[in-house]
């Protein structure tokens, strides 16, 4: 019996010994279970510059002195992720660039995915700005440095006095109304921005009447006149580049078979009747021009003539007669013919140009009849380039490119004479008209 016992007893003594090791050693069969984490990644923004624009307060595209301009573009987050913090810096590329102020941080904010936010950066341009070209840097910053930076060119013009219109009235019509070539500027009363400069007593206004436009042009020309191939088509393009960009009241054209003599003549006649002296005439021929060596004298040929008598013709006295006749205050001829240089005989002097605003004051003021012929006493061509004549096409170049709020005959002149010289055989000639009235001004086209 005790034998018993102490076998029992030391199996469970072994027993115990070996499960003790066990757990001490902490030696298993069974292996670890590692589970790998998953990454996270990170959604990115993307900032895109969409609708850039620039506005200014005349709509020409420049930055004029003392004018309020505007940069405007859209930011756009195309990302997964958010824009963080996101401003708009604004730097010139010329840090010497004078007299032009704007706000250099604009804070956006945040952008979520797929947001947008409008932004404006106002321009104030004194007096001091110069005529040329301001590049902006503007860079889109973004916490993370998700960045965008781009740059845009303006052009800049330096400052001229405005000048207040006062258009002038028919009996009949409304009360006058008063336009300002900038609206933030009044040169009445004590805020007279000329007082100071000696000149205060000088009203800055220019009262102006209605504008006429007389347009001719004959292509269909027939028996010992050869038809001509872009006349029509260069008096119309000045019809519709006149009616499109400048300030012009009433059109009178004259296109081929309508262009007789005795319809021109009525035609003159109806501006001779009509034409007050604040109004302004415009008139221009394109088509067939003859010289007589035996009278010494200038003819336009109009459509129905088919000789080569002189009574089918319109003479350049005759035009002088109803040039002289027609009361405006200017009348600028531009004719696009052979021989029409013929129309300026004798010495005539005019008043300098000067691009300020007591220069346009000055020569509105002044009477004029002027005419802006393609060449002297010479012939000319049809053709050129484009569909018009060499002179057309510069005449409607230059009149097309024009960004100032008034443009005279001499700057019309002065801008298309040298292409014509140096691209064909002609010489444009600009002088006022001999012993029809004028007084020295000048025929003012106004940019609508």
């Amino acid at each position: 019996m005790k034998t018993k016992i102490l076998i029992l007893f030391l199996l469970a003594a072994v027993s115990f010994t070996y499960g003790q090791e066990k757990v001490i050693t902490g030696k298993s069969k069974v292996k670890k279970l590692i589970i790998p984490q998953e990454k996270t990644v990170k959604e990115l923004p993307n900032l895109e510059i969409r609708n850039k624009a620039f506005t200014d307060q005349n709509s020409n595209n420049i930055i004029d002195g003392n004018e309020k301009s505007m940069i405007k573009f859209q930011v756009y987050n195309s990302g997964e992720g958010l824009a963080e913090n996101v401003q708009v810096k604004v730097s010139l590329k010329d840090p010497d660039t004078k007299g032009i102020t704007f706000d250099k941080i604009i804070t956006v904010g945040d952008l979520a995915t797929k947001e947008s936010k409008d932004i404006s950066i106002p321009i104030e341009a004194d007096k001091s700005v110069q005529t040329g070209t301001a590049t902006f840097i503007i860079e889109v910053v973004e916490k993370n440095s998700f960045d965008v930076p781009f740059a845009m060119d303006i052009k800049t013009q330096e400052f001229t006095l405005p000048v207040t219109i006062v258009e002038g009235v028919k009996q009949e019509e409304q009360p006058q109304e008063v336009i300002t070539a900038q609206p933030e500027v009044t040169l009445r009363g004590v805020g007279d921005p000329l007082k100071g400069l000696n000149v205060s007593g000088d009203r800055a206004e220019m009262r102006i009447g209605d504008y006429f436009a007389l347009i001719i042009g004959i292509d269909d020309y027939s028996g010992v006149w050869s038809p001509l191939q872009n006349a029509v088509g260069d008096a119309k393009a000045i019809e519709e580049m006149l009616k499109s960009k400048y300030k012009f009241d009433y059109f009178r054209t004259l296109y081929n078979r309508l262009a007789t003599r005795e319809e021109i003549i009525r035609q003159l006649e109806w501006l001779a009747r009509t034409v007050e002296e604040e109004d302004n005439v415009f008139i221009y021929y394109s088509g067939h021009g003859e010289f007589k060596k035996e009278y010494n004298k200038g003819y336009w040929v109009p459509v129905d003539a088919i000789e080569e008598s002189t009574y089918q013709y319109v003479s350049n006295n005759d035009l002088q007669t109803f040039l002289s006749s027609i009361k405006s205050k200017h009348t600028l001829l531009i004719s696009d013919a052979c021989f029409s240089g013929d129309i300026f005989r004798g010495k005539t002097i005019s008043i300098p140009f000067e691009d300020t605003e007591r220069y346009y004051r000055d020569v509105h003021a002044k009477i004029s009849r002027q005419a802006i012929t393609s060449g002297g006493i010479e012939p000319v061509m049809d053709g050129g380039r484009d569909g018009h004549s060499v002179f057309a096409y510069y005449l409607l170049k230059s009149l097309g490119n024009n960004n100032k709020r008034f443009f005279d005959a001499f700057s019309l002149y002065n801008d298309l004479r040298i292409p014509v010289v140096n691209n064909s055989t002609q010489s444009p000639i600009l002088q006022p008209i001999k012993n029809t009235g004028d007084e020295g001004g000048q025929f003012i086209f106004i940019r609508k």
